[in-house]
């Protein structure tokens, strides 16, 4: 059955990562310019955090108001660190985890993205879409 294959023929691997020192305005910059919701913070090649969109936003916008959702580059985000603000405690996958013990691990977590990793070196990361997509492809 198409849930019984490995993660890692679905999962995304051409990854856009930062340093947990890099500061909030360029995950603003990588949220920004890739379209993307979720970034891996990284420790060299291993994996560290996760950053999320929705927990940027969040941030960015406890100051003002919650009145837009615009981020104005200013001293707020240039002068806060990424690991400030990433979460340290994540669902991981090993690369040879099947689709659908990811799959469990959505429906019980309510992640939207599980990195997956070979030992503690990040190597992909695989969303529900990505699952949705795999199945779709599939069943035809």
């Amino acid at each position: 059955m198409i849930l019984k294959t490995p993660v890692k023929s679905i999962m995304v691997t051409n990854l856009v990562t930062l340093n947990s020192e890099d500061s909030l305005l360029k995950a603003k910059e990588m949220f920004d310019e890739f379209g993307i919701h979720h970034i891996p913070v990284v420790d060299f090649k291993n994996l560290v955090g996760l950053l999320s969109k929705s927990d940027f936003l969040l941030y960015v916008n406890s100051s003002n108001d919650g009145k837009n959702l615009e981020v104005v580059p200013d001293q707020k985000l240039s002068f806060t660190k990424v690991k400030q603000l990433m979460v340290t405690r994540l669902g991981k996958l090993e690369e040879d985890d099947r689709i659908d013990v990811a799959i469990d691990i959505f429906l019980k977590n309510y992640f939207h993205c599980l990195p997956v990793v070979n030992g503690k070196e990040l190597v992909g990361i695989v969303t529900p879409f990505d699952i949705l997509k795999y199945i779709s492809e599939n069943l035809k």
